[in-house]
């Protein structure tokens, strides 16, 4: 390792001292795993995979609290899980996309269209049945009033 000194103001010595850092314990513990994050995220910027793992571990904490609250007896929500894993993976394309040709903005509509599209095909499925497997059984319906509108408009019904 090699010593580095430097001045914070203190606004960002109090904000990263308070902040709980998985194995960081000390304050020097926390630069590093700081500075450790921002790396990941300018690697991560030039590869999908990598841009994946860091917006994966941007969503722990909310998976985290979930796998604690189903532990406790609350449902399952299919509806959080799909968004916890097609967001990750629009968050990373979008990251890891260099757009040098058109041909590289047509693949990356492409790969971008095809995620939200596999994403609203999961949450139509999830009003199929009377309620959603979600916190909230009506959320979806609610909320896919008008997107099952348009559907039904491009796809009239014979």
């Amino acid at each position: 390792m090699i010593p580095i000194s430097g001045r914070l103001p203190e606004d960002l010595y109090q904000w990263l001292s308070g902040l709980p850092l998985e194995g960081a314990t000390t304050f020097s513990d926390k630069v590093r795993e700081a500075i450790a994050t921002l790396k990941r995220l300018h690697d991560g910027s030039a590869d999908y995979v990598g841009a994946l793992a860091m917006h994966r571990d941007l969503a722990r904490p909310v998976r985290d609290d979930l796998a604690a609250l189903e532990r406790d007896g609350a449902p399952h929500s299919e509806v959080l899980a799909a968004m916890l894993e097609h967001i990750p993976a629009l968050g990373a394309t979008l990251q890891s996309a260099r757009l040098r040709t058109p041909e590289d903005a047509g693949a990356l509509e492409a790969q971008l269209t095809r995620r939200v599209l596999q994403l609203a095909e999961t949450l139509l499925r999830q009003m199929l049945t009377t309620d959603a497997a979600a916190y909230d059984p009506q959320v979806v319906r609610h909320n896919g009033r008008r997107l099952v509108e348009l559907i039904q408009r491009i796809a009239p019904s014979s």
